[in-house]
């Protein structure tokens, strides 16, 4: 059951008057997923692009974008672009899906429909129509999950992407869509459909077809998409339910005083402080599913946080925001800043030994553990604090929690300098992140006792 949660504050909650953006991005255990950084692209005529399934026209002018990337993929989890546009997409299960014109052939993943609409959308809602227009034009069946089958590995997608004034959520049943547009408040999405009877947008025949299909009915006093496009028989909301109202509750509490640090600790709950008090034990045994997600040992959860992202957009300020990348569940890593222009560190592009490439996700190769690869690593330290979760997830914390202080206090320096100055500083930021993380998982490792 994929899992996803991304969350946004509108400035009239926010600390600073600015929008925050967050997601986690649950996916399988072991499934390397690197920050990667694609140049601004200009295609000659008849350039294709080569994703899982399908093969689409390039745009003449693709933006330059920075996103969270699968080993195995070619589009990303979350992502933003040069035009400071930040989305995510996150999985939910309709009707529709099953039907026999959503399965006619496999088409595009939502991860592919997201860096698509990032490459060529120069605000939040341009960039939603050119996922709608992909959408329409090619459908989203297909697995988007590595080793898995179509019938097993397929979900359909929602969206949530912002710009500098306004935030769009999207949601899709098959090739039709509902959207919504967001100026002010919060908002969130999880694994299910969450807009009822109002939106902004809609797909041309959306309530003809619900009700050829008997999925809702002309006497109802008002459509809603919902309950009528959910699949309702086949994926149990239990698990997405309880985090979409738990990230609302929370963006709810802090209106007021959201900024990147509030929106860091939302991104690493576990119902912590509610009458939950979870998890009972510790988060590598969890009681629930969580917005900081961890792999179950029965087997409930379905993998582990693979990134957690963090974006912080300035309405005033015209130059690309940075973003906050955690590798793994943040509750056992740290947010390092980067900015989409500077020159990322190998190791934190670094997949292990399958490489980066495009594959159908059922023909996919696993990857494994690489000394060189940041993400590897902490996929490696997440797994040895399992095994003494009291002990080393205070210990892990204790070297953590003031490189990210330190990080924080670094770049609000960054950015109180002249824009041209940002972009060496930012390079240079990185580059003693990844000296000082380095240095600190061999001390984890060494004190635990761990070698390669």
């Amino acid at each position: 059951m994929p899992m996803c949660d991304v969350l946004i504050a509108m400035p009239d909650t926010t600390k600073n008057e600015k929008i925050v953006f967050g997601k986690n991005s649950d996916r399988p255990v072991d499934e390397c997923q690197v920050l990667f950084s694609a140049p601004r692209r200009r295609a000659d005529r008849g350039r294709t692009v080569q994703c899982c399934y399908v093969t689409v026209p390039d745009v003449l002018d693709a933006r330059a974008t920075l996103g969270c990337r699968p080993y195995w993929c070619w589009g990303y989890e979350t992502g933003m672009n040069e035009a400071g546009v930040v989305g995510g997409n996150a999985a939910v299960f309709t009707r529709a899906r099953w039907l026999p014109e959503a399965q006619s052939r496999p088409g595009l993943t939502g991860m592919e429909l997201l860096r698509f609409g990032l490459e060529r959308g120069q605000n939040a809602e341009g960039a939603v129509e050119t996922i709608i227009e992909l959408l329409e034009a090619y459908g989203q069946w297909g697995s988007a999950v590595q080793g898995k089958g179509h019938e097993e590995g397929s979900y359909e997608n929602s969206f949530l992407l912002a710009d500098r004034e306004e935030a769009w959520v999207l949601e899709t049943a098959g090739r039709r869509w509902v959207a919504e547009r967001v100026t002010k408040g919060v908002r969130s999405i999880s694994n299910e459909l969450t807009i009822r009877s109002e939106w902004t947008k809609q797909s041309a025949d959306l309530e003809g077809f619900s009700r050829q299909m008997g999925w809702s009915s002309a006497k109802d006093h008002t459509f809603d998409f919902a309950l009528s496009y959910g699949d309702h028989e086949q994926y149990a909301r239990q698990g997405s339910h309880l985090r979409w109202m738990r990230s609302q509750q929370l963006l709810e509490e802090h209106r007021g005083a959201m900024d990147i640090s509030m929106m860091m600790r939302i991104l690493r709950d576990h119902y912590d402080d509610t009458f939950l008090k979870g998890p009972q034990f510790h988060p590598f045994l969890p009681d629930f599913h969580t917005l900081c997600m961890h792999a179950s040992p029965a087997g409930f959860t379905w993998g582990d946080t693979a990134t957690s992202v963090v974006v912080e957009i300035d309405p005033e300020d015209p130059t690309p925001p940075h973003v906050w990348v955690c590798y793994l569940p943040p509750c056992t890593g740290l947010y390092m800043a980067f900015h989409l222009h500077a020159k990322l560190p190998d190791t934190l592009t670094a997949t292990g030994p399958a490489g980066l490439n495009v594959w159908p996700a059922p023909q996919a190769p696993k990857d494994e553990y690489s000394r060189s690869s940041m993400w590897w690593r902490f996929n490696r330290i997440t797994k040895l604090v399992g095994h003494d979760a009291g002990r080393r997830h205070l210990e892990a914390r204790a070297l953590f929690d003031p490189l990210e202080k330190r990080y924080l206090n670094r770049v609000g320096d960054i950015l109180a300098e002249p824009p041209a100055a940002r972009l060496q500083a930012f390079e240079k930021l990185g580059q003693d992140e990844v000296s000082d993380i380095r240095d600190t998982l061999d001390v984890l490792e060494k004190r635990w006792d761990v070698s390669d």
